[in-house]
């Protein structure tokens, strides 16, 4: 990033560094294992960029995780803390906000995709009250961000956040990202609370979060019931209170449920074919399957062997059960 004439560059001490003005600590977090290595060895190498506020003091627009790193694990004494001097570029107080903003925007990695649906909904928010247009943020914002620059995606995005600001999220939905948590848009303000729960309960994320809340939502258009009254279904809440059963274990169970009744006949089909199954009673190493949809009549056999004994006897049981499979 190219330094302006409008900035100066000064050794501030900590104690000068306001540690309250927080708004551009975008991305709260700890330093990597290489950028602590690099401080040990060498100090500050890229200057912290602040900003000068009234009261003689500065306000931190890039450089949060250094700064907290210095302060937090420097073993001299605090007043010693405060007068550690650090190397700075500072912007001038009558910077306008836009300015500032755009600037914290530039020093972000273009590589950056690692971002939380949280996090960034709250920096399109500062943007928007910054005076950036829906436009502006869709072409210059969402791709610092690893995003797809799109108006209607900055809308979508802004609805969320205004969504979900009020609550007390759990940390698993604080972790997932942006694909992740648009789909929450499709349920009412009162089903959220139940959806942070669930999510909080099933430990899951990406396609397998996505593909859950899909078919919840199916299902509760097609029973005309609210998301949240299918979550309080006796058999819902049977398969989520169940504490001994491991997470992939719950979603497998729990996706089962929803998708019976979100497709009734598909699901019946599957079930008297698996009755089917189990009545050839076929060795462990000899598995039948069918069209996942039933689309076709066909059936896919496979066996295991391990000698062309095993072969002969894999079909001669074969041979014997051949009347059930022609039913």
């Amino acid at each position: 990033m190219e330094k302006t004439p409008t900035w100066d560059f000064l050794t501030v001490t900590v104690c000068r560094i306001d540690p309250t003005e927080t708004c551009f600590n975008w991305f709260p977090g700890n330093l990597s294992e290489d950028d602590i290595k690099s401080l040990e060895q060498n100090g500050i190498l890229i200057p912290i960029l602040l900003q000068v506020v009234p009261g003689k003091k500065y306000r931190i627009i890039d450089g949060f995780k250094r700064i907290s790193w210095l302060t937090s694990n420097n073993t001299a004494s605090d007043q010693k803390q405060q007068e550690t001097p650090i190397p700075c570029f500072i912007l001038p107080e009558s910077m306008p906000e836009r300015e500032a903003t755009n600037i914290r925007l530039e020093t972000l990695s273009t590589s950056s995709d690692n971002f939380s649906g949280i996090q960034i909904g709250r920096v399109l928010k500062q943007f928007q009250d910054s005076d950036f247009t829906t436009e502006e943020i869709a072409a210059q914002v969402l791709p610092r961000l690893g995003l797809k620059p799109s108006a209607r995606l900055v809308r979508q995005l802004l609805d969320l956040h205004n969504v979900l600001k009020t609550m007390t999220l759990p940390e698993s939905l604080l972790q997932l990202g942006s694909e992740d948590l648009l789909p929450l848009l499709k349920f009412s303000q009162s089903a959220l609370p139940d959806l942070a729960a669930l999510s909080e309960r099933m430990e899951v994320g990406g396609k397998k979060w996505r593909n859950l809340l899909q078919v919840l939502d199916e299902v509760s258009r097609l029973r005309e019931i609210s998301a949240n009254e299918v979550l309080k279904l006796p058999e819902i809440l049977e398969i989520i209170g169940r504490s001994s059963l491991q997470a992939p274990v719950r979603y497998r169970l729990l996706k089962q449920q929803l998708d019976t009744w979100r497709y009734p006949e598909l699901s019946d089909l599957r079930q008297r074919f698996e009755q089917g199954r189990q009545r050839l009673n076929l060795s462990p190493r000899i598995t039948l399957e069918s069209d996942p949809y039933f689309e076709n009549d066909d059936l896919t056999l496979s066996f295991k062997i391990r000698s062309v004994q095993e072969l002969r006897k894999h079909l001669k049981v074969l041979a014997n059960t051949s009347p059930f499979l022609a039913c």
